[in-house]
C-alpha cells in the first residue's frame, strides 16, 4: 500500500533529533504526504544523517545516481536535507523534523501555503518531543555577583568563541505569521554557527554573515525585546543560538501551555527575590514570559513551578529586587556529550572527509 511508505518514513524520522511522534489524528502522516512524494520518501529512507554523495545514496538504493541527484535537489529546496558542496560535488544528509524541515520552510523559494496549518495543528495538539530540544540560558548581566558562570551558559562567551556567525530570520516567527499570529517583536534574531551557518547562507542563500560585534548587538536588542536565549548543540560546541519570542516560538508556546513549565524546562539558575527592595512597580509581571509572577496583597508572588530562570524579569527591575542565583551543582544540567537536537559541525566534517575520499 502507498501509505505504508509514509509510516516507515515517520518511524525513521522519529529516531532523529526530537522525533516525529504519532498522533491520534494522524496529522504527522498528512505532513509527510504534503512534503514528500513517494519517490522522495523512498530516497529519504535510503539516506542517513551523515553527509553522502548522490552516488553513495544511489548505490545503496540500487538506483541511477543522476536520477537520485535530481530528486535530492528537489528535496533540498523543500528543506528535507542538509546539503554541503565541496570541490563541485554536493553531499546530502537527511534532515530531521526539528531542526530540519519544520524550520527550513522559511527559506523555500516555492512556499507551500498548505504546510503551516498542518504543522500548527500537529505541534500544538499531537506532537510529543522524544527528548529535550534546545537549552534555555539566562540573561548573563543579571547573574548574582561572584556566581561562577559555566561556559555553555554564557551567551556572550559562546559568541566570542565563534569565527563564523550567521544571522537568519526566525522560522517560528514565519510559521506563526502563516497561521495568523502577528508579532511586533524582532524576527531576524537567530544566530547560526559553522556548518549550520554555511548551510543556510551558502547553500540555501538565506541569511547573512555578521561579525561578533553585530551578534552582540542582536543579543542586546533581543533581551530588550523580551526574547529568551536558547542554544542547540552538544557539550563540545554550540551550533545555533536562537532568541525566542514567547508568543511566536513553537517550543515556548508549548511550554507556556504546560501547567508547570519550570519543572519541564529551566536554566541552571533560579530567581531570588528581595522583597525589602521591591517598589511594587510590577514591571516584572508583564516581562515574565511564563506568567510566573503575580501581584497579590501588595506583594509580588513567584510561582516557581512556572519560572524557567531566564532572568528577563530581573533586567526590568529598577530596584534590583530580583536577581538570578546559580543552582547547586547537583541540579546543574550539562549539554549532551553527543548531538541530540542539532548535530555538531566537527562530527559532520569528519564524516564528509571520509565520504569525499570515497568519491
Amino acid at each position: 500500500m502507498a501509505g505504508d511508505i509514509y509510516i516507515k518514513l515517520r518511524e525513521r524520522i522519529d529516531t532523529y533529533s526530537v522525533g516525529l511522534s504519532p498522533a491520534d489524528s494522524g496529522d504527522e502522516i498528512k505532513i509527510l504526504m504534503q512534503l514528500f512524494s513517494e519517490d522522495e520518501a523512498k530516497i529519504y529512507l535510503g539516506m542517513t544523517r551523515s553527509l553522502e554523495s548522490a552516488k553513495t545514496i544511489a548505490s545503496r538504493l540500487n538506483m541511477d545516481a543522476d536520477t537520485i541527484k535530481i530528486h535530492l535537489d528537489e528535496m533540498t529546496e523543500k528543506g528535507l536535507t542538509f546539503p554541503k558542496t565541496r570541490d563541485g560535488i554536493r553531499y546530502y544528509a537527511a534532515a530531521p523534523f526539528m531542526h530540519g524541515f519544520f524550520e527550513h520552510q522559511v527559506f523555500r523559494k516555492k512556499k507551500d501555503p498548505a504546510i503551516a496549518p498542518l504543522f500548527e495543528k500537529y505541534i500544538m495538539n499531537g506532537f510529543t518531543p522524544r527528548k529535550a530540544s534546545m537549552r534555555s540560558i539566562p540573561v548573563m548581566r543579571e547573574i548574582k555577583a561572584n556566581d561562577i558562570v559555566l561556559p555553555f551558559d554564557d551567551v556572550r562567551e559562546i559568541i566570542q568563541s565563534k569565527d563564523r556567525i550567521g544571522l537568519v530570520g526566525c522560522a517560528c516567527n514565519f510559521q506563526a505569521s502563516q497561521v495568523g499570529l502577528a508579532c511586533p517583536r524582532p524576527a531576524e534574531v537567530c544566530l547560526a554557527f559553522d556548518f549550520y551557518a554555511e548551510y543556510l547562507i551558502e547553500e540555501m542563500k538565506f541569511g547573512r554573515w555578521i561579525t561578533r560585534e553585530e551578534a552582540m548587538k542582536v543579543l542586546e536588542d533581543s533581551e530588550k525585546a523580551g526574547l529568551i536565549h536558547q542554544t542547540a548543540g552538544n557539550l563540545q560546541s554550540t551550533e545555533a543560538l536562537c532568541n525566542c519570542c514567547p508568543d511566536c516560538c513553537t517550543a515556548m508556546r508549548m511550554l507556556k501551555n504546560h501547567p508547570k513549565p519550570g519543572k519541564v524546562k529551566s536554566t541552571n539558575y533560579r530567581l531570588e527575590q528581595n522583597s525589602s527592595e521591591c517598589t511594587l512597580c510590577a514591571a516584572c509581571i508583564d516581562r515574565c514570559p511564563m506568567k510566573a509572577l503575580t501581584l497579590d496583597n501588595d506583594k509580588i508572588i513567584l510561582n516557581r513551578d512556572r519560572c524557567i530562570g531566564c532572568g528577563l524579569c530581573a533586567t526590568t527591575c529598577a530596584s534590583k529586587a530580583l536577581t538570578l542565583v546559580r543552582k547547586p551543582d547537583s541540579e546543574i544540567k550539562v549539554p549532551s556529550e553527543k548531538y541530540d537536537f542539532l548535530r555538531s559541525t566537527k562530527v559532520l566534517m569528519e564524516e564528509l572527509e571520509i565520504e569525499s575520499k570515497r568519491n
